[in-house]
């Protein structure tokens, strides 16, 4: 149904459909999922350190990705990340725009 013609020939719509889950979900940036040949991990920011940790992808909703893993909600993320950071790496924290 296209009742209000907001659609025209070769679009296609975006839905957004609620479920529940048995847990709380985490989303971080696409860019903070680093996805190399052997493992998925995003770089947590560790008492001022890099750590790589095992992640899983879950759903995605625009720049943002599910991520299932060893992470809790307050848990700091590099926005950023690659393999580069090597774990033990210090880490600076962004400054704070005004």
């Amino acid at each position: 149904m296209n009742h209000d013609g907001s659609l025209a020939p070769g679009m296609y719509p975006t839905i957004k459909w609620a479920i529940r889950r048995s847990r709380p979900a985490l989303f971080v940036p696409k860019t903070s999922v680093v996805t190399t040949s052997e493992r998925t991990f995003v770089v947590r920011n560790l008492n001022g350190k890099a750590e790589w940790v095992d992640v899983r992808k879950g759903a995605a909703d625009g720049d943002l990705v599910e991520v299932i893993g060893s992470l809790k909600a307050g848990d700091t993320v590099v926005r950023r990340a690659s393999d580069e950071i090597r774990e033990g790496t210090p880490i600076q924290p962004a400054a704070k725009s005004k």
